[in-house]
């Protein structure tokens, strides 16, 4: 039930319940556009008590309740200053420890931008220490408008061809956390430019909107890697490539096949054993019993070295192996059914893994003949094998690629054309994994390759960014699309305010959609991020 009477009468007019346990309560708040509902969830809280949610426009906290309680732990995070206007609400919290309010945020147009910072927390009745309980984290909205894209916190570290992956997730089981690290100051280089790696890790946690650059070092550091969150919350990382070396017109980047895990209860970063081979822009998958099936990447030249993207042409690998973080060990995988770099990779709601399209090659006379790929692969874990591959309608690589809540696969964009002319595309596709087939549906309005692709909560797709121009010259581009699954129409939406090319693309728990880092049109790679709200 919402209130708006006088703070301190109502939280003094109460008789003795129940003592203060000192918990730790968790918010979570979904919606964030004017004139729309605003959903608030607690959980971890004492059942049956009066439940306290209170917002503010600064974070800059209170010591009210430390004055009526005399609890030197009763400090707020968030001021008064609304709550002491009347602008603050209460409900009863379930037999579980819940508690739920769903709001309305005012059309005003002046509220766009606006961070409000809201805390909750419990009314068990007791008196002195024993008054307050259940504090609850900060979660800080910026207010925004539908289909708009944000600017949000700057990220750590400028950085392009990053790797990213969930680090927690919330009670609707989409991402809190994300965690990122490692790549480089660009896409792509040429022998004329080095390309330094980078070694460092960052958070962005969507209760805070904020970055936070975590104190582990990677051991490598290392650019076109992978992540992956293990069942137990460490992160493996995986291969990659490591710069600058070189000198002069003669740069090159060195093929990795170290492995190490990064473990966020200790912030701390330990070398596991090294891959078998030496592979960058390969794919890897968690399985459902918690080992990781690494597959495909480019090893470089005979050296294991890259000088430029014309290198990856013919060096892709099939050779797959799979980590168990148990026995911290690799052990050979199935072979795939074609070499593959620049594939993507993604967990079909069956279980199987589908490694899609990447840069494959054949052999004539002993020469290795680059393509794109228009294969995929299926890798079953009950059966430990790839099932049958299936051709895909457009030859692509570098794509933007999510599972819909249909089931089906929506394939976007990515490197593809006749190998000597390569170049971005347009077309798009789905996968049907009931018809075990690949048909297009409505193209990008630009073609687009290093474009990132999330399903929204309401079943739609929101394809972000990219870049255009030549594979080896990739120009960043700021253009969005929504493809709509019940009729597979592609529409053009508000573009980015920065072009984010290679960076992080993410659905977050509230629903927004996070995109950090990646190169811009400038060139360069930017430290900037945004949110889009739906």
């Amino acid at each position: 039930m919402q209130k708006f009477i006088s703070v301190c009468a109502l939280i003094l007019g109460a008789s003795p319940l129940i003592g203060q346990s000192n918990a730790t309560s968790q918010l979570m708040t979904y919606g964030d556009v004017i004139g729309d509902s605003f959903r608030v969830e607690v959980a971890g809280i004492t059942p049956n008590v009066t439940t306290f949610v209170v917002p503010s426009f600064n974070a800059t906290g209170s010591n009210y309740l430390i004055g009526l309680s005399g609890d030197p732990n009763d400090h707020l995070a968030v001021d008064l200053g609304l709550a002491q206007n009347g602008t603050y609400f209460t409900t009863q919290s379930s037999a579980v420890g819940t508690a739920s309010l769903t709001l309305g945020v005012p059309n005003n147009p002046a509220l766009v931008d606006a961070r409000v910072h809201i805390q909750a927390f419990t009314r068990p009745a007791g008196s002195g220490v024993d008054m307050f309980d259940d504090f609850s984290n900060l979660r800080t909205v910026t207010v925004n408008l539908h289909g708009r894209w944000q600017e949000a916190d700057a990220i750590s570290m400028p950085s392009a061809l990053m790797a990213s992956c969930p680090l927690s997730f919330g009670p609707e089981g989409d991402p809190l956390v994300i965690f990122s690290c490692g790549g480089g100051p660009v896409l792509l280089t040429d022998t004329s430019n080095p390309y330094p790696s980078i070694d460092r890790c960052w958070t962005y946690d969507i209760r805070s909107e904020q970055h936070t650059m975590l104190g582990g070092v990677m051991n490598d550091s290392r650019a076109f890697h992978t992540a992956t969150r293990l069942h137990d919350g460490r992160v493996l990382v995986t291969g990659g490539i490591q710069g600058p070396r070189g000198s002069g017109n003669s740069h090159y980047t060195e093929v990795l096949n170290t492995a190490e895990i990064y473990d966020p209860a200790t912030d701390t970063w330990t070398a596991v054993a090294s891959m078998q081979k030496h592979r960058a822009g390969g794919t890897a998958s968690l399985l459902p019993d918690g080992r990781v099936l690494v597959a495909g990447g480019t090893s470089g030249n005979g050296q294991n070295q890259l000088s430029d993207v014309t290198d990856i042409l013919g060096t892709a690998t099939r050779l797959t192996e799979i980590f168990d973080p148990v026995a911290g060990t690799w052990s050979s995988g199935p072979d795939l059914q074609e070499p593959k770099a620049g594939a993507v990779a993604t967990a079909l709601q069956d279980g199987r893994i589908m490694i899609a399209g990447g840069i494959t090659h054949t052999y004539i006379f002993g020469i290795p003949i680059p393509a794109f790929s228009n294969t995929a692969c299926f890798y079953n874990p009950s059966a430990g094998a790839f099932d049958p591959k299936k051709t895909m309608v457009t030859k692509r690589a570098l794509f933007a690629m999510t599972l819909l809540h249909d089931g089906r696969v929506l394939l976007a964009g990515g490197g593809g054309g006749d190998i000597l002319n390569i170049g971005p595309i347009r077309q798009c596709e789905v996968f049907d994994p009931n018809s075990n087939s690949f048909n297009s549906v409505d193209p990008l309005s630009t073609s687009s390759c290093f474009a990132g692709c999330v399903t929204l909560k309401d079943g739609r797709a929101l394809v972000v960014g990219g870049a255009t121009g030549n594979i080896d010259d990739p120009i960043p581009i700021a253009d969005c699309w929504i493809f709509e699954p019940s009729n597979n129409t592609m529409t053009s939406v508000a573009p980015l305010n920065v072009e984010h090319a290679g960076g992080a693309v993410f659905l977050m728990e509230d629903g927004t959609v996070y995109v950090g880092g990646g190169e811009s049109g400038a060139g360069i790679s930017v430290d900037t991020s945004e949110s889009w709200s739906p």
